[in-house]
């Protein structure tokens, strides 16, 4: 017969908490770590950066049988919240916890209830950018130092909470509210569905994934083609993993979310989109085997650009501006003044341009 230590205090898993969550949450109150824990059960540690295999996607049936014993609870109830419980494929979660966000808003709504901070399965999600409760931004920086890191669980008088390890902040919404992403939402919806909905769908999302990151003719992948925002204006990582949207932080990810979804074909964006006309067309060959060639403006040097240019007349520009100015998207176009704006502006011009 095996025996266990007990642990005299251990809270319950919630129904939505990751399994390596609520093993954080219970060492935290011990001063510890989960491998310090587990060492102290009698069992060899399973490394933290080793966690999202061994511990939340599919956890050794050891390490869950002495983690359930020692906090007086069933096997079963540890097993229920492994991530390979979902029937998701391995490759639609977030393997790093580092390019993970929280919801500030759902741990503001832990600490009014009384609980402890935890982290919810659907947090790890591929496709997760936003709030699916709240619609805000996930978080995965802190709001007062502006350090990115892993946030820390740290036991205080009034629960657990998650702070910043550089200046142990408590984790927050409060700090500033944040606008609702509707366009994002909706593109994570979609890919949600196309995921848990499995066949041909999610075939075409990874797809999209892997066109969008893979590298291109002209050397940086088409996601830096499109029109849309990139995070703090670098370049983006090199992404060489068979399922990109599992190893990118999060800000490449929330960017790169609406655009697979609508090269996919899961949203309807015809007025204002992120993809541009020849990055659709290029995905459309690469799906039926036949290679597009790079565009000539990204490759061209300054001579070949002026050889290959090719200007409308005066009649036609004025054209395309008035048919413009009457389209149902400039009229939703937003009121106020801003980078927003120019934005939205700058995509309609380049369909109107593109032919789109």
């Amino acid at each position: 017969m095996r025996h266990v230590r007990l642990l005299p205090v251990a809270p319950r898993p919630f129904g939505d908490e990751l399994l390596t969550s609520w093993q954080c949450r219970v060492a935290c109150r011990y001063s510890s770590t989960p491998p310090q824990v587990e060492v102290w059960l009698g069992r060899p540690p399973t490394p933290m950066r080793e966690s999202f295999q061994a511990r939340d996607f599919q956890p050794d049936k050891d390490m869950t049988w002495r983690w359930a014993r020692a906090s007086r609870l069933e096997e079963r109830d540890l097993q229920r919240i492994a991530l390979c419980d979902l029937q998701r494929p391995e490759e639609c979660y977030v393997t790093n916890p580092l390019d993970r966000g929280v919801c500030p808003v759902c741990l503001d709504e832990d600490a009014e209830r009384g609980g402890d901070h935890y982290c919810r399965r659907n947090w790890a999600h591929v496709e997760a950018a936003a709030c699916e409760e709240h619609g805000v931004a996930l978080q995965s920086a802190c709001q007062r130092c502006f350090r990115s890191g892993l946030f820390q669980f740290r036991s205080m008088p009034d629960g657990v909470r998650l702070v910043c390890p550089s200046c142990t902040s408590v984790i927050s919404e409060r700090r500033g509210r944040q606008p609702r992403q509707d366009r994002l939402l909706e593109s994570m919806s979609a890919i949600t569905e196309a995921i848990d909905g499995k066949g041909f769908q999610l075939d075409t999302v990874i797809a999209a994934s892997d066109f969008l990151w893979a590298p291109q003719p002209h050397g940086l992948p088409y996601i830096t083609c499109l029109g849309i925002s990139l995070p703090y204006g670098r370049l983006p990582p090199s992404s060489t993993a068979p399922a990109p949207l599992s190893t990118l932080p999060l800000a490449w990810r929330a960017v790169s979310v609406e655009a697979v979804a609508e090269l996919a074909g899961l949203v309807d964006r015809r007025e204002i989109g992120n993809v541009p006309t020849f990055a659709h067309k290029a995905f459309r060959n690469s799906r039926g085997g036949e290679e597009e060639p790079a565009p000539k403006n990204i490759v061209a040097t300054a001579q070949d650009e002026s050889d290959e240019l090719k200007l409308r007349t005066d009649d036609d520009y004025r054209r395309l501006a008035l048919d413009l100015l009457k389209s149902q998207a400039w009229k939703d176009m937003p009121s106020n003044t801003g980078r927003k704006k120019d934005r939205a502006i700058g995509r309609l011009m380049s369909r109107a341009l593109s032919g789109g």
